[in-house]
């Protein structure tokens, strides 16, 4: 494999986040990384990519083009399939799967589509080998991504496997829980660098928490879990770097737990919730790092603190003998009480504008899984830097 080759790149994450991601994409080395929708798109090398599904916190998948083709009927579709290059991808003892997205209004059967561009990769690879790789749409070693977008058509390979949400720490889940690359883009949305108290009052299964407390430790989300690229034919060629990176990445979040200074608060008045937050956090190794405390938001006290937090929204319609839109109000009263103080919030839009009576300094809209919602951050007071929180 050619180490020094450039790919292009394609990475995914929560829609209204991808300045967020472009400028995390530069703190990791990326030269060039310009936002598209729901993501950015950047050239870099394998080693450069394998660190990317390392240390991101906010992409959900990191993929490379194999090639693209204008779309004018269904047989392009098939010859893409049918001209990429195998041989650095694909082996025949592999399985893989093809997914497929148009938001063309000439191709809207994506099952159709991932059907002709399957077809195409199958007889390539009969002309190759003769013989093809098997289809698995559970657990494929390899899964190929196809976008159809104003008749141009790209195929994509996914190097995460698994979304890279998927942390490894989160075992136990309350109904609603945040995806963890979502909870980490908020986070990034608030400013908090980990110089003053944070604090989740809501918190659920601790997702918020736990990363932020990764973020103070500088722990690499991806530290506990495998990749798609292992994988992949010539993942022997790379395996030392990476392994390095690995190590490296080891020792910068021994070193930065044994460091840890800050405060970070995760509350709830659930004693479940809390029982599955220590958990979780145990799972990540972080436990130490945050104080897990029960009692209500509408109890809970701070001055100097970044507040981040996932209230209940969508299908709830009540929260402790209290309609939603009356908590909101509540709720809204209750944080004005804030001094040098910052809360970011993700909820439904309509909820935020009409009860919490607060002009936020940021709106983003984005979706939290199929729900449509908005992330909005609002100064509480005047900031104050040497701040503590209150329980």
């Amino acid at each position: 494999m050619d180490r020094e080759k450039l790919y292009s790149l394609h990475a995914t994450c929560a829609r209204g986040f991808e300045p967020y991601l472009c400028r995390e994409l530069a703190a990791l080395g990326i030269a060039e990384a310009s936002e598209c929708g729901g993501g950015a798109q950047f050239r870099a090398s394998f080693e450069q990519a394998m660190k990317v599904c390392l240390w991101s916190r906010m992409a959900n998948k990191v993929e490379i083009l194999l090639g693209d083709c204008y779309a004018v009927n269904d047989e392009a579709i098939y010859e893409l399939g049918r001209k990429i290059d195998l041989s650095p991808w694909f082996s025949p003892d592999k399985t893989f799967c093809v997914h497929a997205h148009s938001s063309d209004p000439k191709f809207k059967n994506a099952l159709f589509l991932s059907l002709k561009v399957k077809d195409g990769v199958v007889d390539n690879m009969r002309d190759v080998w003769g013989r093809r790789c098997s289809i698995d749409t559970e657990r494929p070693d390899i899964v190929l991504n196809l976008t159809v977008v104003q008749r141009r058509a790209r195929l994509y390979i996914e190097l995460q496997g698994e979304g890279l949400s998927m942390r490894g720490y989160r075992r136990r889940q309350l109904a609603a829980p945040i995806r963890e690359t979502l909870a980490a883009s908020m986070i990034a949305a608030s400013g908090w660098d980990g110089s003053t108290p944070f604090c989740d009052p809501m918190c659920g299964s601790g997702t918020l928490a736990i990363e932020a407390a990764m973020i103070a430790t500088q722990t690499a989300p991806g530290i506990q879990r495998h990749f798609g690229f292992e994988k992949l034919p010539f993942f022997g060629d790379v395996e030392s770097q990476w392994q390095a990176m690995r190590r490296e990445a080891r020792e910068l979040a021994r070193i930065g737990r044994k460091n840890f200074a800050g405060e970070i608060v995760a509350r709830d008045i659930d004693a479940q919730a809390l029982d599955i937050a220590q958990n979780n956090a145990q799972t990540a190794g972080l436990d130490s790092c945050i104080r897990f405390v029960a009692g209500s938001v509408l109890d809970y006290r701070a001055n100097g603190v970044c507040v981040v937090t996932n209230p209940p929204y969508g299908e709830r319609i009540s929260v402790s003998g209290m309609e939603l839109p009356e908590f909101y109000f509540q709720l809204g009263r209750h944080l004005r009480t804030f001094s040098d103080s910052s809360l970011t919030v993700i909820s439904s839009a309509e909820l935020l504008k009409k009860n919490m009576h607060m002009r936020p300094a940021l709106r983003i809209s984005t979706f939290n899984g199929p729900l449509a919602c908005e992330v909005a951050s609002y100064e509480l007071g005047k900031k104050n830097r040497n701040g503590t929180a209150e329980h």
